[in-house]
């Protein structure tokens, strides 16, 4: 996989941008099964997570809708 500005990631940064997606996924689609307390901790993992796909030139988006 390779970043926005064409630089090929290494292992262990492509497993980081699937844990993102990944954690991204599940409070979309399945955020209102989980209890309060459990949306804010992944939120706030996200919201580290973001950080890193930012620092990888990865183009994460907003979050906002998810409460990031």
């Amino acid at each position: 996989m390779e970043n926005r500005m064409g630089v090929r990631l290494s292992d262990a940064e492509f497993q980081l941008v699937e844990v993102y997606e990944r954690l991204e996924a599940i409070l979309r689609d399945h955020g209102e099964d989980l209890a309060p307390y459990q949306v804010r901790n992944a939120t706030k993992a996200l919201a580290a997570l973001w950080q890193v796909m930012n620092g990888l030139d990865m183009d994460p988006g907003q979050v906002y809708h998810l409460g990031a």
